[in-house]
């Protein structure tokens, strides 16, 4: 039998991974799915055709960073919306219900701040890039076309992370009103 008071004060908007209620049709995750996909073919095929001619793509490899850094980021998303990212649950578990309010916004804000810091470092090295017209080893096409999609998709994970925390402060809000209604 459950603890009322443990149910009562758990966080409504954190979900297991494979719980059916978790948001499973995401942008993020079927951007991460494809980009998973096409990560997986492109070594694969540099594999292949490594073994059959001892030659290796050159491309790949840059192809293959691009796609990481991508997949992480669309990861991030989906780990804010689900409230999956990293946290020390022994302390949240046991912390009162104003306590655990401030720790969703300490961890919230330090989320944000990370991920606004990250884009706004990603667009300086997407502008000198461009400015200074880097080219690419593999393929030798401009740099910067792979660094400006990692700025949108940081800030996609700020807002997942802004909303998803929003989302927790009002199931941590709910039961506390509850019980001064009755």
């Amino acid at each position: 039998m459950t603890d009322n008071r443990q149910r009562d004060t758990a966080p409504v908007a954190r979900t297991a991974p494979g719980d059916s209620s978790a948001p499973s049709r995401s942008i993020e995750t079927h951007i991460g799915a494809i980009v998973l996909i096409a990560l997986v073919l492109i070594t694969l095929i540099n594999v292949v055709v490594r073994y059959f001619t001892d030659q290796s793509f050159a491309w790949t490899e840059e192809i293959s960073v691009f796609l990481l850094l991508a997949l992480t980021l669309a990861g991030s998303a989906v780990a804010s919306a689900r409230d999956g990212h990293i946290r020390i649950e022994f302390f949240y578990e046991r912390a009162t219900p104003p306590v655990r309010r401030l720790l969703v916004w300490l961890s919230m804000l330090c989320t944000l701040a990370m991920f606004l810091l990250l884009a706004v470092l990603m667009m300086r090295a997407g502008w000198q890039e461009f400015t200074f017209e880097e080219t690419t080893t593999g393929l030798g096409v401009p740099r910067w076309w792979y660094t400006v999609w990692l700025p949108p998709l940081a800030l996609y994970v700020v807002a997942r992370t802004w909303a998803s925390g929003l989302r927790q402060l009002k199931s941590l809000r709910a039961p506390a009103q509850e019980e001064v209604l009755r």
